[in-house]
């Protein structure tokens, strides 16, 4: 059986990378005795597939991962996959927080093949007080632009891309002074690649000359969806 599981990544939690958050699935796991499926081969690993990376220091209001488990019991599935989510739950780190599941049906798509848009909040503060109007402007020029070139380090290399076509929208959500704004940035994500909120928000405030504090940003993820083509956005625990 396969279930798809919706967690939080809050709190300290929000700094554990994503690779040793596959141990930390797979450690609380094995201490609650719940029988997880391994693949075949000469090296047999759990089936335990993630979503998108959450970037570090970002925290997650609802991250998905696919976990294969054997069912031991007799008693309906449902109600074997919910007992041994609250045995899980236990076992896991302060900020990771179980809030819903799904079973997967028979040949259901990974998370990695079907998650293509990732919405998240910013809180963005200023070094220097700066109108609504203007941060208005600023992101909507930034939008407008064809290619926004950014450079990133990958494996010890300085690699240069175009960032602009991974962000859907940005938009301002809130003013708590003129030093402080709320933001959100739809981007898109899966296996064609993806852009950091940061990177957006380092490339803003260059090239439209706003003094964003770089250091001083907190940044949520709400969630990652499958945007269809006729628009329609779906939740994981749908798809």
């Amino acid at each position: 059986m396969k279930i798809r599981v919706a967690y939080t990544k809050k709190k300290e939690a929000r700094y554990i990378a994503h690779l040793d958050l596959t141990r930390v699935f797979d450690r609380a796991l094995r201490r609650t005795g719940i029988e997880v499926a391994y693949s075949e081969g000469f090296n047999p690993h759990p089936k335990i597939a993630f979503g998108p990376p959450l970037p570090v220091g970002v925290e997650g209001e609802r991250e998905y991962v696919d976990i294969g488990i054997k069912v031991t019991s007799d008693n309906d599935e449902h109600s074997f996959v919910d007992k041994a989510l609250q045995l899980l739950q236990k076992q896991l780190p302060e900020g990771i927080e179980i809030v819903d599941f799904s079973i997967l049906p028979q040949g259901n798509k990974a998370l990695m093949a079907v998650i293509n848009q990732a919405c998240y909040r910013a809180e963005v503060p200023f070094l220097e007080p700066i109108d609504v109007h203007a941060f208005t402007a600023a992101c909507e020029d930034w939008l407008a632009r064809e290619e926004v070139l950014s450079i990133r380090n990958q494996k010890g290399k300085k690699v240069t891309r175009n960032i602009r076509p991974f962000v859907r929208t940005i938009s301002v959500l809130s003013q708590e002074s003129p030093l402080r704004y709320w933001l959100r940035l739809d981007i898109k994500t899966g296996n064609d690649g993806s852009v950091r909120p940061v990177e957006v928000l380092e490339s803003i405030s260059t090239l439209e000359g706003i003094k964003i504090d770089l250091d001083g940003l907190f940044i949520i993820r709400d969630g990652v969806y499958i945007l269809k083509d006729d628009g329609e956005q779906l939740t994981p625990l749908d798809y």
